[in-house]
């Protein structure tokens, strides 16, 4: 086996993970990380929280392949248990989060009103359990395990690519930008697995194209009247958690 190769095989999931992990940073650079930089307003406190919870999973995210790479798979178990209770913190966040930004009235740049754009949370946090769920289930099966996990990290890439969309003034392309964006890291992952093993894995081949696919199908709902009365509850719920 060539020197490239082995390269390939023992570097790919950390690289894309870090590569993965910027993106999402460089994302929410001015509305988080570097928000005492700009004119924006304090965060809820609520937000924050969210934030730095978030930070945390993705820190261990990346951690935890570079230990993989290393060979040091007792410790990747043993952080593993932290790491479930991290996404457990990640998904109760992201929630109260969901609610509190339905209660807070705009317009996203999908034209939707903050009660219809609550979909798009539920759809990220729903599908992130899903991925997360089946990567724990599954974590005695490697070749399963990381790439559910991997999809898991993919999932989260809206709230990121919203943001960067919001600073190009693009939001005439929303939904081509999103499901570009997850398309691009799919593809990656789909041409590592046909150059490694000559053979497209079914849970990247069938997990993107849900993942994609689920951008305008959300935009659908969203404007559906079978949304319009859950939107409202979510945004209800949301003024109590708002001071």
């Amino acid at each position: 086996m060539s020197a490239t190769i082995l390269f390939a095989r023992t570097r790919f999931y950390p690289l894309i993970a870090i590569a993965l992990v910027l993106f999402i940073t460089i994302g929410f650079s001015r509305s988080f990380y570097l928000r005492f930089l700009s004119d924006l307003p304090p965060m809820r406190t609520v937000m924050q929280l969210h934030g730095l919870v978030f930070t945390a999973w993705l820190a261990l995210f990346v951690a935890q392949t570079q230990l993989i790479a290393a060979h040091r798979v007792d410790l990747h178990r043993r952080l593993g248990i932290l790491g479930v209770f991290l996404s457990l913190l990640v998904v109760a966040t992201s929630a109260a989060a969901m609610f509190v930004a339905a209660a807070t009235p705009r317009i996203n740049q999908l034209g939707l009103t903050s009660p219809q754009a609550s979909i798009l949370p539920v759809v990220a946090i729903t599908q992130f359990v899903i991925l997360m769920a089946a990567g724990v289930t599954l974590r005695r099966r490697a070749s399963l395990h990381k790439r559910f996990m991997l999809l898991a990290l993919i999932s989260v890439l809206g709230p990121p690519t919203a943001r960067l969309i919001g600073l190009l003034a693009m939001r005439e392309y929303f939904l081509v930008i999103q499901m570009s964006v997850v398309a691009v890291f799919v593809t990656i992952c789909l041409v590592y697995d046909w150059r490694k093993n000559r053979v497209v894995h079914p849970v990247f081949a069938i997990g993107g194209v849900v993942l994609i696919l689920l951008w305008p199908a959300r935009y659908a709902v969203a404007r559906s009247e079978m949304w319009q009365p859950i939107g409202e509850w979510i945004a209800e719920v949301g003024k109590h958690l708002v001071p």
